[in-house]
């Protein structure tokens, strides 16, 4: 079977400190949680709970108003001792929940109860995936029905790609689900392409899950018993960034080219999303813990956690034996996310999200390699000076999009930007490769340009 791939650049991204995707563990409950009201691409949820009050497991405690603003629920049972300001992001404040574990578990090691919903129409599995606050797992968290309506804007009915790309080893999370949650994934799939209004449902899979692809296919149709979905596996490359919007549009229509599948507007979304629409609608239970892969050179272990939306970094930490070596708290440097496209987090007690897919700690020894290394740790105020650049040429031959972060980083840095427009997708590329290891990719996507008219 052929696999497709995006014509140019990429990188082949491998990390030894990533953990194995091939189990996960499930974490201790922790003994207190920091739940956020609102996340980085939305409006603050309206709190619908006071503090002092005693909150079951899965009590809804806060009310998604207008667009993107999702319901928020208790990942456990506890009291609500106090409200705090919290940021998840540079010049972002967000209000935020403290929940101390006390009381009983209404979820946690009770029966499912499995609802059917092959009698729902579209209308009726939106609202449940609404009620229950599913978003989007992974980038900036939109609410899936805000997603839902923005794609059915265009008439032509919707291609709903399942997304289980592997081309980045801290996708370990997205992986393990994929194999532990195969069946919920399926279903959850059908319930979504029905909810958005598609008619083909499109399994792209990494080549070296091939049989991953044909067990997805195979349970998928198993469970459509009205007939009235197309399904399709597309083997794809493990180039870096394979599992980006614009590499899977490209896969999508080399695909549709050569064998002939009719297909409309692109709806994208990962395994862990698919699978918290299943919980939704079939279990009718909200988000309350997710798959994060956590790693790094400063800890003793590395695995994917199945833990409690609102657990501390520190927890993880915990849950993977500490730190390794010498490094300690005041010595280590932990980021949300891939080495590559993370964000720093300011303090061990910053909480896993709904959309915190991994988790990765580097210790002190590795500071300065990090710093100059990894993109979530630059601000452009920081840039290395212009002339260390040594016009290697490296990152044009990276770039999937054909650009060249070079020329565009030397006009940011002098203050050229109003003629440059980049079209960057943000995947970092540049920046792994370049020896003088400049913040290209930082620089490039944080700066407003002007004009759609930059490339090479």
């Amino acid at each position: 079977m052929k696999v497709y791939s995006f014509s140019r650049g990429g990188i082949k991204f491998e990390d030894s400190f990533a953990p194995d995707s091939n189990s996960s563990r499930l974490a201790f409950l922790p003994e207190m949680v920091i739940v956020p009201l609102s996340t980085e691409s939305g409006s603050r949820s309206i709190p619908v709970v006071s503090t002092g009050q005693h909150i079951e497991e899965g009590m809804l405690i806060a009310r998604g108003q207008g667009a993107a603003s999702a319901n928020i629920h208790s990942p456990i049972p506890g009291k609500l001792t106090r409200a705090v300001k919290w940021s998840p992001a540079p010049g972002f404040l967000s209000d935020a929940f403290v929940i101390r574990l006390e009381g009983s578990f209404k979820k946690l090691g009770k029966p499912e109860i499995r609802h059917e919903w092959a009698d729902l129409n579209w209308f009726e599995i939106r609202s449940l995936i609404s009620e229950y606050g599913v978003i989007e797992m992974d980038g900036l968290g939109r609410p899936l029905c805000d997603i839902f309506s923005q794609k059915n804007a265009v008439v032509s009915p919707l291609t709903f790609i399942v997304r289980c790309v592997f081309d980045d080893p801290w996708l370990a999370a997205e992986h393990s689900l994929c194999k532990e949650r195969l069946e919920e994934v399926a279903e959850g799939a059908l319930i979504t392409a029905r909810a958005a209004g598609a008619a083909t449902i499109v399994f792209a899979v990494s080549a070296a899950e091939r049989e991953l692809g044909r067990s997805l296919i195979e349970a998928a149709k198993r469970n459509d018993t009205s007939g009235q979905f197309t399904f399709t596996e597309i083997l794809v490359g493990s180039r870096y960034p394979q599992h980006s919007d614009y590499a899977m549009e490209t896969v999508l229509l080399r695909y549709s080219k050569r064998e002939g599948l009719i297909h409309g507007p692109m709806l994208m979304l990962s395994p862990t999303t698919v699978a918290a629409v299943y919980d939704a609608v079939v279990l009718r239970a909200p988000v309350l813990e997710r798959y994060v892969a956590v790693g790094g050179a400063a800890l003793k272990n590395r695995t994917v956690i199945k833990a409690r939306i609102g657990s501390r970094l520190r927890d993880l930490i915990g849950e993977c034996g500490g730190f390794s070596g010498k490094a300690e708290e005041s010595s280590v440097i932990a980021a949300i996310g891939s080495p590559l496209l993370g964000r720093a987090a300011a303090s061990l007690d910053e909480p896993v999200l709904k959309t915190s897919r991994s988790v990765f700690v580097s210790s002190v020894k590795r500071r300065e390699t990090a710093l100059k290394k990894y993109s979530w740790l630059k601000k452009i105020s920081q840039f290395l000076p212009v002339a260390t650049c040594i016009s290697c040429g490296e990152c044009r031959r990276v770039c999937p999009v054909r650009l060249d972060p070079e020329d565009i980083y030397k006009r940011i840095s002098y203050g050229k930007t109003g003629i440059i427009n980049s079209n960057c997708i943000g995947c970092g590329c540049c920046e792994a490769v370049c020896p003088s290891k400049l913040p290209l990719c930082t620089a490039i996507v944080r700066t407003p340009f002007k004009e759609d008219t930059y490339a090479v």
